[in-house]
């Protein structure tokens, strides 16, 4: 893949930085409406930073991806960088910060794997992405692609848990 190759991603690249920006903002607004309820709960916090670093890293690799005149071993260089860092981030957040009793809210065993997935192929496929362009491989930005979709569900369903489910159900027990 050549420099004019990849400068033909740049609106996808724009759009990338704008989306996880504008779902960070929406987590933090999902956070601040629960806080007490998700400080209490470890494993709350874990999906709550899980969700923020998702967005973070879409955020950057958004922002990679419209330096302009790179190489394409410096943006896989970056690409791989990014999802390694930020999967090393979640989880060791997520060893600190395990599911408990207090996080209920889409806590058994499928929710949980589930999860677990989605959240590897949001940090493996940028990186992915990343060695496809070392390597020379003709389309290797398109294993972005599912790292977006997986980060855009992860964070808007933590983003739904966080403004909407935690505050219904905290309803529901006060009219119990």
């Amino acid at each position: 893949m050549s420099m004019a190759q990849i400068a033909v991603w740049a609106g996808f690249f724009g759009t990338l930085a704008q989306i996880g920006a504008t779902l960070a903002g929406l987590l933090f607004v999902g956070l601040t409406i629960s806080l007490e309820h998700v400080i209490a709960s470890r494993g709350y916090l874990a999906r709550g930073f899980t969700a923020l670093a998702l967005q973070f890293e879409m955020l950057i690799v958004g922002v990679f991806g419209l330096i302009p005149g790179q190489t394409p071993v410096a943006l896989g260089c970056e690409l791989i960088l990014a999802g390694a860092v930020v999967l090393a981030g979640v989880t060791v957040f997520a060893r600190n910060f395990p599911e408990d009793g207090s996080s209920t809210v889409l806590a058994t065993r499928a929710p949980r794997a589930i999860r677990a997935s989605l959240t590897a192929i949001a940090t493996l496929s940028p990186a992915a992405a990343g060695a496809g362009l070392i390597l020379g491989w003709p389309g290797a930005l398109y294993a972005i692609i599912p790292a977006v979709v997986a980060s855009v569900y992860l964070s808007i369903g933590y983003a739904w848990i966080f403004a909407i489910e935690i505050p219904r159900r905290r309803q529901e027990r006060k009219k119990d």
